[in-house]
């Protein structure tokens, strides 16, 4: 007998989950799987602009979607990590920045990169000091040239995309290429057995979608998770102040502009803009909090953020949108699990909320198809995991806001003087001050953001933090100095022949004129 899963709602994290699903073709025993889902019609598409990790070029490839095509369909381009501008002093004459690059920096034994930086650092922050993407990122490469095969870069990358095209894509290639069922209609109840799990959907117009495993990508609806299988909701809003954000999109004002290689992520006085350069215009926006904010003035500074891209663009038109941070503490509960924003979300900084879409579908990839009795035993651990998985996303998300020294505002004193760290994240800023992040520091080999990622961040944010006093460097050190000054000494080579990313562009839709 055939088995089926079903899939509620559409969108990035439902496409992503049907076509990873549908590719790896999952049977039992000779018979295969079936994958449906079913959407409503009139959901909009929330972002302007939405940033990837690395994950996604391994992502895509599984799927089976070329390169080529996903850029010119989403309009995207190269992300190659995060530039943080104002977060650190604040004020009007602060321009102080910092990059989360996508690139591990150059480690050896026995030596610390904080302490060495303080001694001996040439370059104007840590990671141009120790990283040739920040200066790529400076430069606006991109991390590959033309004829380099699809999902490899002499650096490494993600994306920027547009999310309502990069659904659209996903939904063709899953349905045509991989068979899925796509089915349009309104969810109204669902069918429950004696032991609490879904056997059926039913939508408004009478149709019943009988499945053996659910997975609800409903959003923010929370359909399944929520509403039928009562799912408790952790709220973060005590730690997570950002409950509200303004988008927009901004057509570059020239057809030749600039486009950046990193997510930008400006302080602002109540929260922070996100600014996500695409090949036909910019996604931004303004994360902020509703408490030391006004919706009008949040709009004010939107405005005037946008005005220095493009004058002739209409702030007014952005489109205000509600955040609820928190998560599920069970994601997955009897033969459902929810992903995406059905399961949780915290903030847009960091740009977690797809990879977290990636790793349920490998999870279930790996899993599925399950007896029911074997069931229990895989939801548990996924509970487990992804729990965990949001504790660390809090973390690293507030260390950002922790080691600001900005008090100009309300928002910034609140957020720097008045959320404490978990006990986890304060005994790691005290190790933290006489040694670097390392690898054992958490403890887990599935580690979202990894030591390096905190180094960044660490250093970026407080460039003195690793007290020298501490170091233990030893001979060795040398030897670190050695590796960075032979890895600078290729910046030359690097951006001399990696185009720029709207040459880059410029060139693909060229290549693409001539073949089709």
């Amino acid at each position: 007998m055939q088995k089926n899963i079903v899939i509620l709602g559409g969108g990035t994290a439902g496409w992503i989950m049907a076509a990873r699903l549908a590719a790896e073709g999952l049977m039992i025993g000779a018979v295969p799987v079936a994958i449906t889902l079913v959407e409503s019609s009139d959901v909009p598409t929330i972002g302007v602009g939405e940033g990837t990790w690395p994950s996604m070029r391994g992502t895509l490839e599984k799927i089976g979607i070329r390169e080529s095509e996903f850029l010119q369909f989403c309009h995207a381009t190269f992300k190659q990590g995060s530039r943080f501008i104002n977060w650190r002093k604040g004020g009007a004459d602060n321009t102080d920045s910092y990059d989360h690059p996508f690139t591990v920096p150059p480690m050896v034994a026995g030596t610390s990169l904080g302490s060495t930086f303080q001694e001996a650092a040439t370059q104007p922050s840590f990671s141009h000091w120790v990283c040739l993407q920040s200066h790529a990122i400076d430069a606006k490469c991109a991390p590959k040239q033309l004829h380099t095969p699809d999902y490899a870069g002499v650096l490494n990358y993600g994306y920027h995309l547009d999310a309502g095209k990069f659904a659209q894509l996903l939904k063709i290639h899953a349905v045509d290429r991989l068979g899925v069922k796509h089915v349009i209609g309104h969810f109204k109840t669902a069918d429950i057995d004696s032991e609490g799990r879904i056997t059926a959907l039913n939508l408004t117009d009478d149709t019943k979608l009988e499945g053996d495993f659910f997975i609800d990508a409903s959003g923010t609806h929370n359909q399944l998770i929520g509403n039928v299988l009562a799912s408790e909701f952790i709220s973060l809003s005590d730690v997570s102040p950002n409950d509200r954000a303004l988008a927009i999109a901004v057509p570059y004002s020239g057809k030749e502009d600039a486009i950046h290689s990193a997510t930008l992520s400006t302080a602002q006085e109540a929260g922070w803009i996100w600014d996500i350069g695409l090949q036909h215009r910019r996604g931004v926006g303004y994360v902020y909090s509703s408490e030391f904010s006004t919706e009008a003035r949040a709009r004010e500074v939107l405005a005037h953020y946008v005005a220095a891209i493009n004058p002739e663009v209409d702030a007014s038109a952005a489109r205000q949108l509600i955040i609820k941070p928190g998560y599920r503490t069970t994601p997955w509960v009897g033969n459902c699990v929810a992903i995406g924003m059905a399961a949780g979300f915290i903030e847009p900084l960091e740009a977690s909320a797809l990879v977290m879409v990636e790793l349920a579908a490998t999870y279930l990839c790996e899993h599925l198809p399950a007896t029911p009795a074997a069931l229990n035993g895989i939801a548990a651990r996924y509970n487990q995991l992804f729990t965990e998985r949001w504790s660390r996303i809090r973390d690293f998300l507030q260390l950002h806001y922790l080691l600001s020294d900005r008090r100009d505002t309300a928002y910034w004193r609140y957020v720097t003087e008045s959320i404490p760290a978990t006990d986890r994240l304060h005994n790691l800023l005290e190790e933290w001050r006489y040694r670097d992040p390392v690898l054992n520091d958490f403890g887990h080999f599935m580690e979202l953001f990894p030591s390096a990622s905190y180094q960044y961040v660490l250093l970026g944010m407080q460039p003195s933090y690793v007290s020298i006093h501490f170091s233990r460097s030893g001979g060795k050190k040398a030897e670190l100095l050695r590796e960075i000054e032979n890895l600078m000494a290729k910046r030359a080579h690097y951006l001399a022949h990696l185009p720029a990313n709207r040459d880059y562009f410029n060139q693909l839709q060229e290549k693409q004129r001539i073949t089709s």
